[in-house]
């Protein structure tokens, strides 16, 4: 009668306890993306189709080693690997409360009880007990409203969301290793055009020195030749700082020292880059990019969150029970005379927390619309990179192209500049400042042939194009 009485109040507690459950989350619209980008030329000739491995399109088998190698051994990468383990176990845990949670136990005690008072038999005032119990110990919480499966999905969505944001991590360092690579290539260009030119202007100085002595130039040339020396050789100087500051950037993205720069295995080109196919529909990037995904999965997983803060209203209902053996010696505990049971349940409202439950459920609402809005933010600027990238290749193409035909100019000019001063025709300081100009002309093609690899880069990661197979 007494266990009728139970489960009737439970389905009381059931029956009035009336919660409306928000699942607006799964019927938000987070994204509109257009069938086709807005400022993309698609007239384009078409001429790289092999992108699948965008690393590898640049056809250079040591940095597909080193992306390789830097997955590997880079410790933050390491670092963002073990964190998506410990969020698949938090998944796990988060699940297990759906099962009974059974143990077995076996203890024993011994207690002593004094008797002062009492005229016992011997004139004892104490004595001793001893008590020994063994067996299975379970507790569940009934999953009555799907609390604790909301637990678990949420879970498993972090841990997915965790995954994404290694996977973005990892295509991030592979662009990261990528872009250093061809920094150590422009560097170690400017390097040897500043030495050339160092070496030019040297020899202009000397020239100029020896003139001087002669009485053939006045003071004034010679200064300026020294100028253009000395301002050579700072440049040399930078240069080299420079180079040795990419180099050292490189390792730490390996995680090791990178000896084959100085056994001359290193490639020091910057390759001509191709036009890249026309990038796929806004709905394709939004499917590619893993932050993207990873934003989406966190909005599913603050969705399920929502859920768990409102549901923790309802009643909880949980049961226990054990059954074992109990004796006074331990040798007694396999008898069959010895075994005990016990069964127990219980049941909780919320009543009065002082708005705990409910500050937590406008705590998750909130966070949701902040998820949804990161979500949205992150679209958007995924779009405006690919259009912005992509645009890009045509203006740096064409600069590449006017700047080749300025440095070509500017090293004519120079050699001829150098005729003229060496026949009485021009004056030093505008022999001089052509050369100059021939330098800072080939210096800045170097760095734009660079800046359009490394815009290339940027607009494979704004893709999601995957760097190399996993």
């Amino acid at each position: 009668m007494n266990v009728r009485i139970f489960f009737c109040t439970i389905l009381i507690f059931v029956t009035t306890s009336c919660v409306t459950f928000d699942n607006s989350f799964e019927k938000k619209t987070l994204a509109t993306p257009t069938d086709s980008w807005r400022n993309l030329d698609f007239n384009q000739t078409l001429k790289d189709q092999n992108t699948t491995f965008w690393v590898n399109s640049f056809k250079i088998t040591q940095l597909s080693e080193s992306v390789s190698f830097a997955w590997k051994k880079n410790e933050d990468l390491i670092y963002a690997a073990e964190q998506t383990i410990a969020r698949g176990e938090e998944a796990i845990i988060n699940g297990s409360n759906l099962l009974p949670q059974v143990d077995l136990g076996v203890n024993g005690s011994r207690s002593k009880r004094n008797l002062i008072g009492f005229n016992l038999p011997n004139g004892n005032t104490s004595f001793t007990s001893d008590s020994f119990n063994s067996g299975l110990n379970l507790s569940w919480e009934i999953d009555l409203w799907g609390k604790i499966k909301d637990q678990q999905k949420s879970g498993n969505k972090k841990f997915q969301m965790a995954h994404y944001e290694y996977e973005a991590m990892k295509q991030s360092l592979a662009a990261n290793v990528v872009k250093n690579w061809f920094s150590i290539v422009e560097n170690k260009k400017q390097f040897e055009l500043s030495k050339k030119t160092s070496t030019t202007f040297k020899k202009n100085h000397e020239l100029l020195a020896n003139r001087f002595a002669n009485g053939l130039a006045s003071l004034l040339d010679k200064d300026l030749a020294l100028n253009a020396f000395t301002s050579a050789q700072a440049n040399q100087v930078m240069r080299q700082r420079l180079l040795n500051g990419s180099i050292r950037k490189f390792e730490l993205l390996l995680g090791k020292p990178v000896n084959s720069l100085s056994d001359g295995n290193f490639s020091y080109n910057l390759p001509d880059m191709k036009l890249i196919p026309i990038p796929p529909t806004p709905s394709q990037t939004l499917e590619n990019r893993p932050d993207l995904k990873a934003a989406h999965k966190k909005l599913e997983a603050l969705g399920y969150d929502l859920k768990v803060a409102q549901k923790s209203l309802l009643p909880s209902i949980s049961i226990s029970g054990n059954t074992g053996s109990r004796a006074d010696e331990f040798s007694n505990l396999l008898e069959k005379n010895f075994r005990t049971w016990e069964f127990s349940g219980s049941i909780m409202q919320p009543i009065f927390n002082n708005g705990r439950i409910k500050a937590n459920i406008r705590r998750s609402k909130a966070l949701e619309s902040a998820a949804i809005a990161n979500y949205r933010s992150t679209a958007l600027k995924a779009f405006s990179e690919v259009e912005t990238f992509f645009a890009n290749e045509n203006f740096l193409k064409n600069e590449v192209s006017f700047l080749n035909k300025a440095s070509e100019a500017a090293n004519s000019a120079a050699n001829a500049s150098w005729n003229r001063y060496q026949n009485g025709v021009l004056g030093i300081f505008d022999t001089l400042e052509s050369q100059r100009r021939a330098y800072e002309a080939e210096s800045r093609l170097l760095s734009m042939r660079k800046e359009r690899i490394i815009n290339r880069i940027r607009l494979y990661l704004a893709l999601g194009a995957p760097a190399l197979p996993k």
